[in-house]
């Protein structure tokens, strides 16, 4: 069997390919490998130890170790996670753009921009798309319902939740108790084409929330009453990182906030499922069909916020 590699193309358009006999270091420094195991990128925005590919039985993947991120066909890993690799797939890490070389694995589904495209990490301040749901009647459920039981319930919604983020290019960003916060970064794509994909992850979520309760409504009692509210906004973040944990990825704005206040009021105090604040409303205007809800009072902010509502259909 023939191995993976990595390949990529330089600033003189030349082409270059590693091969992936076990692990494969990408970083500014890969301390303790030799040339054999390491592919060094000089650019500041880059780890010492940013990313590592692995072949293991059979299996090819990548690890996050980054501060900064790492791409995999433009959506923007986790920080900390592993994903699985194809033949096809692209990384970007810093300023450079590789190709995954796995011809025994079959086609790769990522998108395909050419080798020869080199495209800079964006500074940490930039324009992102928020996503954040918010369950009702959650603190209820979880006092009258065993931990085993409330698990369960959980571990469903967020796989399901997360599957549905990944699969519209979005970016989990963390699980806090029975919220999910994503997001989906302008830097690479057009905003409107950004914004929509939270929009239809919001939506597919909510269609698949129903679903979940159904289903476990035969296996869990009181799932019935359990509600889920969506708050979508758009606007200018800082992204870092808190603490020494690799996965303390911080996104910290005004936007983020006011999504999760939508979160919070909405399927409660707006009887609607999913809010989108005005500047969201002004990028999918014109592709999604929204109810303006005029300009409304926000626990905790100053002022009052135009929002609308995002039909489920």
């Amino acid at each position: 069997m023939a191995s993976p590699y990595l390949e990529w193309t330089d600033e003189n358009q030349q082409t270059h390919r590693i091969d992936i006999t076990d692990r494969l270091c990408i970083g500014r420094t890969c301390t303790g490998l030799d040339t054999r195991r390491r592919f060094l990128l000089n650019n500041p925005r880059v780890s010492r130890d940013h990313a590592e590919i692995k072949w293991t039985a059979g299996r090819l993947h990548i690890t996050d170790n980054s501060s900064n991120g790492t791409w995999v066909n433009n959506s923007r890993m986790t920080a900390g996670a592993t994903k699985d690799l194809a033949d096809g797939d692209h990384i970007r890490i810093g300023r450079s753009l590789m190709r995954i070389g796995y011809p025994e694995a079959g086609n790769g589904s990522g998108p395909p921009p050419g080798l020869t495209e080199m495209t800079s990490v964006a500074s940490l301040e930039e324009e992102v798309t928020s996503l954040v749901t918010d369950m009702r009647g959650f603190s209820a459920y979880s006092q009258n319902h065993a931990s085993s039981e409330v698990y369960g319930l959980m571990r469903e919604v967020f796989d399901q939740f997360s599957e549905i983020i990944e699969a519209f290019k979005g970016t989990v960003k963390d699980y806090a108790g029975d919220a999910v916060f994503a997001f989906w970064e302008h830097q690479f794509e057009d905003p409107a084409t950004q914004s929509m994909r939270a929009c239809r992850a919001a939506r597919r979520q909510l269609r698949s929330f129903d679903r979940i309760l159904r289903e476990l409504g035969q296996q869990y009692a009181g799932t019935g009453k359990l509600k889920m509210g969506w708050g979508i906004t758009t606007g200018p973040i800082f992204l870092s990182h808190y603490g020494s944990r690799r996965a303390d990825l911080a996104m910290v704005g005004d936007c983020v906030n006011l999504a999760s206040r939508l979160s919070g009021m909405a399927n409660k105090e707006i009887g609607d499922d999913i809010l989108v604040c005005a500047s969201t409303a002004a990028l999918v205007e014109n592709q999604v069909s929204l109810k303006d809800l005029g300009r409304v009072s926000i626990r905790g902010r100053q002022g009052r916020e135009h929002l609308f509502a995002l039909s489920a259909d």
